[in-house]
C-alpha cells in the first residue's frame, strides 16, 4: 500500500572541481548528488535514513537542464545572490553521480565569491531538491527506517561555506509538494490481504480506485501563514530598497556627485558600502588641496557659469535660446569669459597678460580648488553643440533596426530563431509530443569610434568660436555618418550570411530577376517576400514588406508609382491600396555607394537602378544595430589637457551592426 505526505524541499551536499574551471568560457564542473544515504527526522516518523537513487529513470533533470539557478548558500530571495546557472544540457548522471557544468557570473559584486570557487578555496557544494516518490523500507527498532527516494528533482544548486546538514530543512522554499510513500514487499507481508488487493487496484489504475490514506495536517493554515510571511518579507525589501535609494541619491547630491550615486543604486550598493565608497570618491577628487575649501557661494558661481555658457552656445550658434541674466555676457569674448571666471573665483586679473589669462583659466584644477570655472564651461559648450550636430544628422535607417545592447566587445553569437514547432494531432489517451525551435546563427561585435578636440590657449587669445561651433557640430554629424554607413553597408554590401551565402541571393529567395522599378515587378517582390518559408524549408512565414528603400534617382519614379492620386482610365500599372501603405525611404548611399574609411574595409559600389523591399523588425528580425550597454549613441568626456595646453573633449561611438536574416530583405538590381 501507500500513502501521501507533504515535504518541503531538500538538501544534500556534493562539491566542486576546482580544477575543471575554464578561464576563457569561465566554467566549473561540479558533482551535485552522489546520493549516499544520510539520516534525517519526521516528526511523525522520528530519525530514519534517506538514500537517494542516482539513476536516469530517477532523477528529472529537466529544472537544471533548463539552466537552474547557482545560488549563494540557497538564498533565493534575490538577484544578488545568483552567482552563475547549469549550463544547459549538462546535467547528466554518471556512474551513480549526478554532475553539471556551471557558467560562473562576471558580476562585480559576485566576483570575490566566484574567485574564492576558481581557487578552490569554497568547494563545497549543496543541492536543493523536491521529492516525488519514496520506497519506505520498515526495520526493527534497533534501526530507523530507510526511504529509498526513487522520484527526485533537483531545483537548484549552491555553493556553501559548510555542506548542510543532512538533517536540515531548507525553509526558503516557502512551499511543500505531495510525495507518495511506497512501502516495500516486506512491509506487505503483514497487511491484509484486503489492503494488498486495494494497492495492487490503485496501481493498476482501476475506475474506481481506492483513496490514499493522506496524513492528516492543515495545510490550508501553514500555506496561510507561509504566504503572510512571505508577504511580510517582500514588503520590507521594497520599503529597504526605496529607503536605499533615497538615501544614496540625497548623500551623492549633497557631495555633488549624482552620477556616481546613480551608478551605485544600478549596482546594488548597500548603504553602508556606499557611504565608504563615496568617502573615498570624495577624497580621491579632493586630493592635493592643502586648506579646507570654503562652501560660501557656491551656488552663486554655479548659476554665473551657467550663465555664461548659455551666452557662449548663442554666440556660437545664434538658434540657441539665450537663458535670463545671460545677456550681460552676450558681447563677451572668450577672453572676456575667461577673465569673468577667474575673478569670479577671486583671482585679480589686473596686469596679466592675454596669454597668462588664458593660461590660468585653463589651469589645471585641484579637487575643489579649482582656478576657475571656465574648463567646465567650454566643456559643456563643446559638448552641447557635439550632440546637437550628432542628433540633427539624417538617418534613413532608424525604421529599419532593431536596437539591442551588448556587455562588452565580444564576438556576439544571435540564435536566429526559426519559426515555431508545427502542432500534432493527439489522439484519445495519446502523449504530446515535444516541439523544438529550428535554430541558425549570425555573428558581429561591436567597436569603438572616436575623436578628440582640443581647447587650447590659443583658441582663447584667438578668439576661435569655431572651436565651440562649427567642429563640434560637424564631429557630431560625423560620428552619426558613421552608423549610417555601418547599417547601409550591411545592405549594400551584400554581406555573407551564417549559412556561408550572400545576403541578397537566388538561394535565399530575395534577389528576382533584374526590372526596373514598376508596379509589375513591385508585386512580384512582394509574392516573393510573402512565400518565404522558415529555417525548416517548409512553413510559410507570409512575410509583408513595410518599406520600399530606392536611391534617389528612382525617388520621384516610386513617389509617382505608389502617392499618385491620378486614376487613369486603366487598373493595369496601377498601385493598389495595400502598395500605397508602403513607406517610401531614400538614401543617396544607395546612388553613391560607401567609401572606404573606419565603418568599412573597402569601397562599397552604388547603383541607381537597385530597389529593395523590407519588412518590420517587429515581424521580422533584419538588421540588428548594438551599442555598448550604457553608452547608447554619442558618449562625450573631457578632461584637462596634457599633450596639449588646455582642454581635451572626447567623443567616441561603441557600436556595430549586422544583417540578422535575409528573409525580411529583398534586392531588384532594376535596369
Amino acid at each position: 500500500m501507500h500513502n501521501t505526505i507533504e515535504l518541503p524541499r531538500q538538501v544534500r551536499g556534493a562539491e566542486v572541481r576546482a580544477q575543471s574551471f575554464n578561464e576563457e568560457a569561465n566554467t566549473i564542473d561540479i558533482v551535485w548528488t552522489t546520493g549516499a544515504r544520510v539520516r534525517r527526522y519526521s516528526w511523525s516518523d522520528g530519525p530514519y535514513d534517506e538514500e537517494l537513487e542516482v539513476s536516469a529513470s530517477a532523477v528529472r533533470l529537466e529544472r537544471l537542464n533548463a539552466g537552474a539557478p547557482f545560488l549563494n548558500t540557497h538564498d533565493s530571495w534575490s538577484l544578488e545572490n545568483v552567482i552563475g546557472n547549469v549550463v544547459p544540457g549538462t546535467a547528466r548522471i554518471e556512474n551513480g553521480l549526478g554532475v553539471a557544468k556551471v557558467q560562473l557570473s562576471k558580476r562585480e559584486d559576485a566576483a570575490g565569491i566566484v574567485q574564492d570557487i576558481r581557487d578552490g578555496v569554497i568547494r563545497n557544494i549543496s543541492v536543493g531538491y523536491r521529492i516525488h516518490r519514496v520506497l519506505k523500507e520498515e526495520s526493527d527498532d534497533t534501526q530507523p527506517a530507510l526511504f529509498r527516494v526513487t522520484d527526485w528533482e533537483p531545483l537548484e544548486i549552491s555553493a556553501v561555506p559548510i555542506p548542510a546538514d543532512p538533517g536540515a530543512q531548507i525553509r526558503s522554499d516557502a512551499g511543500t509538494n505531495t510525495v507518495i510513500i511506497e512501502r516495500s514487499g516486506a512491509s506487505l507481508e503483514g497487511a491484509s490481504m484486503a489492503d494488498q488487493n486495494t494497492a495492487a487496484e490503485a496501481t493498476r489504475g482501476n475506475d474506481t480506485p481506492v483513496a490514499p490514506v493522506v496524513e492528516q495536517r492543515d495545510v490550508a493554515a501553514e500555506q496561510a501563514r507561509i504566504d503572510a510571511a512571505v508577504a511580510e518579507r517582500v514588503e520590507q525589501a521594497i520599503s529597504d530598497e526605496a529607503e536605499r535609494v533615497a538615501k544614496i541619491t540625497e548623500l551623492a547630491a549633497r557631495a555633488r556627485m549624482p552620477e556616481f550615486g546613480a551608478d551605485h543604486v544600478r549596482k546594488r550598493t548597500s548603504l553602508a558600502n556606499f557611504r565608504v565608497a563615496l568617502l573615498d570618491a570624495i577624497a580621491d577628487r579632493d586630493d592635493g588641496e592643502t586648506a579646507p575649501r570654503a562652501s560660501v557661494g557656491e551656488e552663486h558661481h554655479e548659476k554665473r557659469a551657467a550663465l555664461m555658457q548659455s551666452a557662449l552656445l548663442h554666440r556660437a550658434d545664434p538658434a540657441a535660446p539665450l537663458a535670463d541674466g545671460a545677456r550681460e555676457y552676450r558681447g563677451f569674448s572668450l577672453m572676456d569669459m575667461a577673465r569673468e571666471a577667474l575673478e569670479v573665483r577671486g583671482i585679480r586679473t589686473r596686469g596679466m597678460s592675454r596669454n597668462e589669462i588664458a593660461g590660468a583659466a585653463l589651469a589645471q584644477r585641484s579637487g575643489y580648488g579649482s582656478t576657475s570655472d571656465f574648463p567646465i564651461i567650454l566643456g559643456n559648450v563643446v559638448n552641447t553643440t557635439l550632440r546637437a550636430g550628432y542628433e540633427a544628422a539624417g538617418q534613413t535607417f532608424r525604421p529599419l533596426v532593431r536596437e539591442v545592447t551588448v556587455s562588452d566587445f565580444k564576438a556576439v553569437n544571435r540564435a536566429q530563431l526559426g519559426e515555431g514547432p508545427a502542432f500534432d494531432k493527439v489522439n484519445e489517451s495519446g502523449e504530446y509530443k515535444r516541439g523544438s525551435l529550428a535554430e541558425g546563427k549570425e555573428s558581429y561585435k561591436i567597436a569603438t569610434y572616436g575623436k578628440v578636440i582640443a581647447i587650447t590657449r590659443q583658441v582663447i587669445v584667438n578668439d576661435d568660436m569655431n572651436a565651440f561651433g562649427r567642429i563640434p557640430q560637424l564631429m557630431g554629424g560625423a560620428a552619426a555618418q558613421l552608423e549610417s554607413d555601418l547599417v547601409w553597408a550591411q545592405i549594400l554590401g551584400n554581406p555573407t550570411m551564417g549559412d556561408g551565402t550572400a545576403l541578397f541571393h537566388a538561394n535565399h529567395g530575395n534577389l528576382p530577376t533584374a526590372a526596373a522599378f514598376d508596379i509589375a515587378p513591385l508585386g512580384l517582390a512582394r509574392a516573393a517576400m510573402a512565400k518565404q518559408t522558415g529555417l525548416d524549408g517548409k512553413t510559410v512565414l507570409n512575410i509583408r514588406p513595410m518599406y520600399l528603400i530606392v536611391p534617389v534617382a528612382l525617388e520621384t519614379t516610386a513617389e509617382q508609382k505608389l502617392k499618385s492620386v491620378f486614376y487613369p482610365d486603366t487598373s493595369a500599372g496601377v498601385a493598389t491600396n495595400s502598395m500605397k501603405k508602403l513607406e517610401i525611404i531614400v538614401e543617396a548611399r544607395l546612388d553613391n555607394g560607401i567609401a572606404k574609411g573606419a565603418a568599412t574595409p573597402s569601397n562599397i559600389a552604388g547603383s541607381a537602378t537597385a530597389w529593395y523591399l523590407a519588412a518590420s523588425p517587429a515581424q521580422i528580425d533584419t538588421v540588428e544595430l548594438a551599442y555598448l550597454e550604457g553608452n547608447r549613441g554619442l558618449y562625450i568626456e573631457s578632461r584637462q589637457g596634457f599633450e596639449v595646453d588646455g582642454l581635451e573633449v572626447k567623443a567616441r561611438l561603441d557600436v556595430g551592426a549586422k544583417t540578422m536574416e535575409h528573409r525580411g530583405l529583398l534586392k531588384n538590381a532594376g535596369a
